[in-house]
């Protein structure tokens, strides 16, 4: 076994696991990979019943809903070093992503042992730093444009003790859109929290990049060339959905120096910062990702978006 996937989730959202499961049935290297669903709800049965037609090598485990999201990858970790699988990939809940991606990243994961390259992950359709590739790849070129337009309405503001709305220069007080100048300046922030991008707060932006994907969708589904991107540089990925060596995932973890809040998306940004470490994304390899939990009702508009998209 290569790789474990590790699914963090909770009876909230099984709206989307028949989906995120049919896709990766598609997968062609089901003997590589074993999926590991972390819950903290008494909803083992749902996932038992939905894997029934499926041949995937899976363990469903319930925690603790005491700091559970912790819980779930020390569980995940500990599990991936007791089998000896070397890989882990991370994936929340609200991820879809297609076998034939998942497939291309495990025959690359080798990428991983160059110390210059921390996680390895797909193209998110509103990832941070995603989106920029999503927007490149995906989208034509009347759509992107579009969507620069739309992040130039941008109004940053401060919150969760961190100061955000300097980056109004780069959004309402400017006539391009520019995110090499904008990330560059997220890096220069003296503050951990650094996931943020126009796509995160500015909600007609992201309501258009989602209605552009469903009536795209078959353009989602299609095979196209895929690569990696190794030369990277922004200076924070919002840790969606991310591969990493096993052996380093555990020292991330346990490094206690690392911590803000009881989620490890700053420890991995931190250590990746300590260490000149860049994360690498699949050209081409989509993978979507419907809203933040910023937006008020967001498991609303995403039970919409999965009728619309899957129906």
């Amino acid at each position: 076994m290569q790789l474990l996937i590790f699914y963090l989730t909770d009876n909230n959202r099984h709206y989307t696991f028949p989906h995120f499961i049919n896709l990766l049935n598609k997968s062609c290297q089901k003997n590589k990979w074993q999926l590991m669903i972390l819950t903290h709800a008494d909803d083992e049965l749902f996932y038992k019943l939905h894997l029934e037609k499926y041949d995937i090598n899976t363990t469903i485990i319930k925690v603790s809903e005491y700091n559970n999201y912790l819980n779930k990858t020390f569980v995940a970790s500990d599990f991936a070093k007791k089998n000896n699988i070397p890989y882990m990939m991370k994936c929340d809940n609200d991820i879809f992503l297609r076998g034939e991606t998942l497939d291309y990243m495990i025959n690359n994961l080798h990428f991983l042992e160059n110390n210059n390259h921390l996680t390895m992950g797909p193209v998110l359709s509103s990832g941070i730093p995603g989106i920029e590739y999503f927007k490149e790849y995906f989208l034509d070129a009347e759509t992107n444009e579009k969507m620069n337009n739309l992040f130039l309405k941008t109004v940053f503001y401060n919150r969760d003790g961190a100061t955000y709305d300097f980056l109004n220069q780069y959004t309402i007080n400017s006539n391009i859109w520019d995110k090499d100048a904008f990330f560059n300046s997220v890096k220069s922030m003296n503050h951990h929290y650094k996931g943020i991008h126009p796509i995160r707060i500015n909600e007609e932006s992201l309501q258009y990049l989602n209605e552009y994907i469903i009536k795209n969708k078959d353009k989602f589904y299609q095979n196209h060339e895929l690569s990696v991107i190794q030369n990277d540089n922004s200076p924070y990925l919002c840790n969606s959905i991310y591969c990493i060596k096993t052996d380093t995932y555990i020292k991330i973890l346990n490094d206690t120096s690392l911590y803000v809040d009881s989620f490890d998306e700053v420890p991995l940004n931190k250590y990746a910062w300590m260490n000149n470490m860049n994360h690498l994304f699949i050209k081409n390899g989509f993978a979507i990702h419907m809203y933040y939990n910023w937006k008020n009702n967001h498991l609303l508009y995403e039970n919409n978006f999965c009728d619309r998209f899957f129906g």
